[in-house]
């Protein structure tokens, strides 16, 4: 419980100056990464008209994010940002859905451990010490002790870097869209509305107040963007970790697990998705 919160930074001096990072969201990022380009190689490599689960789960998740870009941007933007925000879609869903595998090994080591030990074995006990202190002992040379052993993996999106780099990535794929969308001259007369935008009110913009209110407006976006997502990630996995410190081992509730990080985490990464692709049809 004292650990509730707690960042782990690390300092390294590069060329004379200092700089403070935090090494579980870098490494937890590659990791996710790896896995996905791992996934997405095995599942492009042996491509068949009748395809394995591996290649089905790909082309479900890619043709449902499709007919929302296409709807949204039209055809032609549509599939020109696809790539992108599949990428988006699955690199946050990944992330969200990380975090809960050591504990998913736990609970079915727990379950196994708890069969093993109702048989009388030894080398698995059941101590109860009360309602919420249920523990179950194993030996590690049980065969299934790794399930007790495995790593703890953090969520890379339940640290606010992470979600803000992916909130301001947005936000320049946005306006860099905008501007070849439009032309310069006209991205920039929209920050002028209501007030028109043409020669020689152009030119006193800074006595404009609905210039600021707009770029305001735009840089508002890119904090709710990544603060929503952020919030709802450590938000959840602080519920976990205050539960599962509770609840020993068996009576670990799966529902909680399965909402805070199945359900919650996928649709934290639609939502995410869906304000993505909100964000570039405004600056069409």
């Amino acid at each position: 419980m004292d650990e509730i919160g707690k960042v782990t930074l690390s300092t390294i001096t590069l060329l004379g100056r200092e700089i403070t990072f935090n090494p579980n969201m870098i490494i937890m990022t590659w990791v996710v990464m790896g896995i996905l380009i791992a996934l997405s190689f095995f599942a492009a490599r042996g491509l068949k008209s009748v395809p394995g689960k591996l290649q089905n789960m790909f082309e479900i998740v890619i043709e449902f994010l499709d007919d929302i870009t296409v709807s949204t941007l039209g055809k032609k933007d549509g599939q020109k940002f696809l790539p992108l925000i599949a990428t988006i879609f699955l690199f946050i869903l990944l992330s969200n859905w990380i975090g809960i595998l050591p504990n998913i090994c736990r609970i079915f080591g727990s379950f196994i451990a708890l069969g093993h030990g109702l048989l009388g074995t030894p080398d698995a006990k059941i101590v109860f010490e009360g309602i919420t202190a249920i523990n179950i002992l194993s030996s590690p040379d049980n065969w299934y002790s790794f399930l007790f052993n495995v790593p703890p993996f953090e969520e890379p999106t339940k640290f606010v870097s992470t979600c803000l780099a992916l909130g301001i990535l947005v936000f320049f794929v946005v306006h860099t869209y905008g501007i070849k969308n439009k032309g310069i001259v006209q991205y920039f007369k929209d920050y002028m509305d209501p007030v028109p935008a043409k020669a020689p009110y152009i030119y006193f913009f800074w006595l404009n107040p609905f210039f600021y209110l707009a770029v305001i407006g735009n840089l508002s976006n890119v904090v709710s963007h990544s603060f929503r997502l952020f919030g709802n990630i450590f938000g959840g996995g602080m519920i976990i970790v205050i539960v599962s410190s509770l609840l020993k081992h068996v009576l670990i509730p799966v529902g909680l697990f399965a909402f805070f990080g199945l359900f919650a985490g996928l649709v934290q990464a639609f939502v995410f998705t869906m304000l993505s692709v909100t964000y570039i049809a405004q600056q069409r």
